[in-house]
């Protein structure tokens, strides 16, 4: 009866691997691999070669990579399979209106919980951003990675867990759009305003809520810029939006019918 009360426990814990663990493990690898781009956008995953490389039947790996289709970073395609999904300027247009939010109601509470030592950290992120703006020619790969990790402490100063979690699905490691709108001059003119944020902070001025939205909008606005220059969708007139106004909010301009 122990013997069988054993096995039973073992079946179950496989199960439980099968379905928990090992998903979570074979998402988190995937969805690691396509943040850094060692998989590129419009390249077709294979089940059955992600279930020899994890050593799992195709299970665990179709529901890590329906994990992935609802965090938008893969499509499924009918009778084809999944592909990594391609983030065109108007998702990224969008991603960045709704990241202007957050971080401004993470800049309210950061006011509000700040400890010395976040300050002291966030300085840091500053140094090293100013060290990579000034490079010549400028790292901008590495001012990409440097500038996320910035962000996200301030959002994790605020100490509201909604948040940084509402920010990581955000997908924002994924940088190659960050790198196509941005340049040496505005990179260096994006450091005033970061110098500017920290200062706020450490002086615990409320105001400077409504700057991190608007320094997140102008971020969103040279992508815009960007995709009008390339010809690109987002210069149509249903895509134009205006900046926040003096409470914070916005309207889109509409096309005429």
């Amino acid at each position: 009866m122990a013997g069988s009360e054993h096995s039973s426990a073992n079946v179950k814990k496989s199960l439980v691997r099968a379905a928990g663990v090992e998903v979570t493990d074979i998402h988190r690898t995937i969805r690691g691999r396509i943040l850094v781009e060692q998989y590129y956008p419009g390249q077709k995953l294979s089940e059955n070669a992600l279930a020899r490389e994890f050593g799992c039947s195709r299970t665990p790996v179709r529901e890590a990579l329906k994990r992935l289709e609802r965090e938008r970073l893969i499509e499924v395609r009918p009778q084809s399979g999944a592909y990594v999904r391609a983030v065109t300027t108007e998702d990224y247009a969008d991603l960045l209106e709704v990241r202007a939010y957050i971080e401004g109601l993470a800049f309210r509470l950061a006011v509000e919980r700040w400890q010395s030592a976040d300050i002291e950290a966030l300085e840091a992120d500053l140094q090293a951003m100013d060290k990579a703006v000034k490079a010549t020619p400028i790292d901008m790969q590495r001012y990409a990675e440097l500038h996320y990790g910035f962000h996200f402490r301030l959002i994790r100063i605020s100490g509201n867990n909604l948040l940084a979690g509402m920010f990581e699905a955000l997908n924002l490691r994924s940088s190659h759009m960050f790198l196509r709108s941005m340049n040496a001059e505005s990179a260096a003119r994006t450091q005033e305003e970061h110098h500017r944020i920290v200062r706020q902070l450490r002086e615990r001025d409320s105001k400077g809520e409504k700057f991190v939205v608007d320094h997140l909008w102008r971020n969103r606005s040279l992508v815009v810029v960007h995709a009008g220059r390339e010809g690109g969708s987002m210069a149509s007139p249903s895509r134009r939006r205006s900046s926040p106004g003096s409470d914070g909010s916005f309207s889109r301009s509409r096309s005429p019918r």
